[in-house]
Formats: structure tokens, sequence, C-alpha cells
């Protein structure tokens, strides 16, 4: 198992416009969407610790790795990044990641009405 080349000093110290960059090159040559899901984790506590505001780090990155599909691990911190994605697609998110919860069962369902809904009322507008 390959471990990050980041130390804790880059990590707790290195400026937002400068890290961004260097997780992002690290998981081009890597692939590996759990480690860098733990690595903006960790910055979203040095944002909640620190002084110096780090704003939702790596939005695009983090967005495009929970669009693939994604490992138990990654699903595992799932939840701290809600305000990476609208309430549309955080509500699409949870039923793809969570399928078979029974909490998530009335949420599908509502979803799945509104969706009919949509499709209902727009085959009945008078033009």
């Amino acid at each position: 198992m390959p471990r990050h080349p980041f130390t804790a000093y880059q990590l707790f110290r290195t400026k937002q416009e400068n890290i961004e960059p260097q997780i992002t090159d690290y998981y081009r040559e890597s692939h590996d969407g759990e480690t860098v899901i733990k690595l903006v984790r960790l910055l979203q506590i040095r944002d909640v610790l620190g002084t110096e505001t780090l704003d939702r780090p790596c939005l695009s990155l983090v967005r495009s790795l929970y669009i693939h599909p994604v490992s138990e691990s990654m699903r595992r911190y799932f939840f701290y990044f809600h305000a990476y994605f609208s309430e549309k697609e955080w509500a699409c998110l949870l039923l793809l990641l969570f399928q078979v919860m029974p909490q998530f069962q009335e949420i599908r369902a509502i979803y799945d009405r509104s969706v009919l809904l949509m499709r209902v009322s727009d085959q009945f507008t008078v033009p």
C-alpha cells in the first residue's frame, strides 16, 4: 500500500491554493481516491481547528470522485462533503450510494414521485 507523499507540516501549513494542485497531481499519478478523500477530510479538520479559512478544499476533485463508483471507505466519509453538492445532487447521490438502507427508502419514494410529477406536468401543458 503506497503512502501519500505529504508531510504533516505540508498538510497543516501550506496554503490552500498550493496544496490543492499537489493533491490533484497525486490523484492523477496514483488514482487512489480513498487517500485523496482522507487528505481532503484532513484539510476540513484543519479549517475547523486553524485560523485560516479553507473554502471547500479540492471541490471539483471530490465531486468527480463521488460521481464514479466509490469504495466502502469513501462511502464512510461521504457525509462530510454535503456542502460540495447541491440539494438535488445530494439526494441523487444518497440514493445511489446507499440503495439498500431503509431510512433512504422514503427519500427514494419522494424523489420518484417528484420526477413522475415533472414528467406528467410537462405532458399536459397547453402551448
